[in-house]
């Protein structure tokens, strides 16, 4: 019998550990995917990017304002910084029917301003292939379309996607004061 060195055990494992292994996947057979931020408001599902929604949040305490239009719900003290919170049912002219604990914000930042937006319930975070994304905004009541932007569709659920930086340019939020 033979008595194998060492490094002769180890090199003899190696061989047999490649022999069993496993190939791993190709990079073809990966998929991209698409993350959002899954609401839903007024009845009606969305999904807004990442990219725009800085945070998730309940509805802080607020100091309401006089003289601002009604969907202004007021300001609130977020980690030091003033956030305007609106409430986007009122902004689409309809008040939600849902309680105030199971409302929640989605914050909205630029350098200068945070603004937060008052969604009727968070579904969390959403998980898209790249493919399932269509420009077709699909069937959206009117009031929404200005700020769809087109909808992903899964396994026959319809998921249109809300741009906030479309609905924080929007004019009515440019303004908020109530002019006489």
């Amino acid at each position: 019998m033979s008595k194998l060195s060492p490094f002769e055990m180890l090199s003899s494992l190696a061989d047999k550990a490649r022999l069993s292994a496993i190939d791993l996947p190709t990079a073809q057979a990966t998929q991209t995917l698409s993350t959002g931020l899954g609401f839903n408001l007024l009845g009606q599902r969305f999904i807004t990017s990442m990219k725009e929604t800085s945070e998730l949040m309940r509805v802080p305490p607020t100091t309401r304002v006089p003289g601002v239009k009604s969907f202004v719900i007021g300001v609130g003290n977020v980690r030091g910084r003033l956030m305007v919170v609106v409430d986007l049912a009122l902004f689409f002219g309809q008040p939600s029917t849902l309680p105030s604990a199971q409302r929640r914000v989605l914050a909205v930042e630029d350098e200068e301003h945070l603004l937060g937006f008052i969604i009727d319930d968070s579904l969390g975070m959403q998980h898209f292939p790249s493919d399932a994304y269509s420009e077709d905004a699909g069937d959206v009541p009117e009031m929404f379309e200005k700020f769809v932007r087109g909808s992903y569709g899964v396994a026959g659920v319809h998921w249109p996607v809300m741009s906030l930086a479309a609905l924080s340019d929007d004019p009515r939020l440019g303004t908020l004061a109530v002019s006489h």
